[in-house]
């Protein structure tokens, strides 16, 4: 089965945070596409979760070869992020910058899908 989770806001938030928990639950059995658009790209930066008061969710257990990050590569490019600033990157998760039209596309594939 293939999963996509798609974040569009509230990046900064419990919302985000329960997001990647369920992504990171699933990914214990499913292939799962962690979709980041609009202001959602925000959640791939490297911020402190904690000092919001929310959870580590860095922290959570996940099958990193089970997940992998997408972003729109306009929302990514358009706010300015880079690649080495994300907390993705240091984890060893697997990111993709894509165009919207992939994302389509694996939105189309997927037999679950879930939007935050």
């Amino acid at each position: 089965m293939e999963v996509a989770i798609i974040l569009k806001s509230d990046p900064f938030s419990w919302k985000a945070i329960q997001a990647y928990k369920i992504a990171s639950a699933l990914s214990k059995k499913f292939k799962v596409n962690f979709i980041c658009i609009r202001e959602g790209v925000y959640f791939l930066s490297n911020w402190d979760s904690v000092a919001l008061g929310y959870d580590d969710f860095k922290a959570y257990p996940v099958k990193v070869e089970n997940i992998t990050f997408y972003a729109d590569r306009d929302d990514f490019t358009v706010r300015g992020l880079n690649t080495q600033d994300l907390w993705i990157t240091s984890k060893g998760f697997d990111l993709k910058i894509v165009p919207e039209e992939d994302i389509a596309k694996i939105v189309h594939r997927s037999d679950v899908v879930g939007v935050w």
